[in-house]
């Protein structure tokens, strides 16, 4: 009790602090690395042991986490990596995939100097998260993936249609200010179309993670979806918690796929004490 209380305040101190700092696009904590074809943009908040914040992709950037990197900052090293072609993060040569998004991140820890991270991604960045415990099993100690699927079948129907026609044009009718202000942040704003035509690619492929692969994640791992995803079915999530061996799972009703970002009990309650639990 003592604790959920202390929870409370630190969280309403945080609150008012996130109003006042630009996360991704901030140059107290901001960094660039080289990464061969293009350069990444990330920042860093806190000290202590590493935590990588994955981003979705799309419309998703580093803002996304805005309400939870003052909390998580208190107990982690936030290393919070702006996904290649997202906000101040250069598009790039090569072909998009989850395994260009996990070789990305682990170059971000590396310049960190870090050997190893505890993970928190959503959509696209819980993709990402699975793909790192299930290939790099040593780089990583926990992972909460959050809107993440393991391979395409997952997609509902209606989604995978939207996401094999998608375009730049599209998303910015869709929305036109939301993509002002990302193009805004852009080293090259005019390949904006460009960008959804690469992330195409690692949408489109049959399996992001393989279920052998999957099956052998050793690491702790909490799954979190919501029962009114727009875009993933309930039974990829059910799917996922059956792989993955010890995994927790955690359904949030009535919850959207964006829905999940914007539920704060759910993350003070359940997200940070499992990152804090030792085991």
């Amino acid at each position: 009790m003592k604790y959920f209380f202390l929870l409370l305040l630190t969280t309403a101190l945080s609150s008012a602090f996130a109003q006042n700092i630009p996360y991704g696009n901030n140059p107290a904590a901001g960094k660039y690395l080289n990464v061969g074809d293009t350069r990444l943009y990330y920042e860093v908040y806190g000290t202590g042991s590493p935590l990588l914040l994955l981003h979705g992709d799309t419309f998703g950037y580093i803002d996304e986490f805005e309400n939870y990197i003052p909390l998580l900052s208190q107990h982690y090293k936030v290393i919070a990596v702006a996904m290649r072609g997202h906000g101040k993060s250069g598009i790039g040569t090569k072909q998009y995939s989850y395994q260009l998004f996990a070789q990305d991140a682990l170059k971000v820890l590396a310049n960190e100097g870090e050997s190893r991270a505890s993970v928190l991604g959503f959509s696209a960045g819980a993709i990402t998260a699975y793909y790192l415990a299930a290939y790099h099993p040593k780089k990583i100690t926990k992972v909460v993936a959050m809107g993440g699927l393991l391979d395409r079948s997952g997609y509902k129907p209606s989604a995978l249609k939207e996401l094999k026609t998608l375009s730049g044009a599209n998303c910015e009718k869709m929305l036109p200010e939301l993509v002002k202000s990302r193009k805004a942040l852009m080293p090259e704003p005019t390949r904006y179309n460009d960008l959804i035509n690469k992330l195409r690619n690692s949408w489109l492929q049959p399996v992001y993670i393989d279920k052998r692969a999957a099956s052998g994640i050793k690491c702790s791992v909490l799954i979190v979806g919501g029962d009114s995803d727009e875009y993933i079915s309930l039974d990829e999530f059910l799917k996922a918690h059956r792989t993955i061996p010890h995994a927790r799972l955690a359904i949030i009703p009535g919850c959207g796929h964006v829905g999940l970002l914007e539920n704060k009990p759910f993350f003070e309650t359940f997200i940070i004490p499992f990152l804090l639990k030792e085991k």
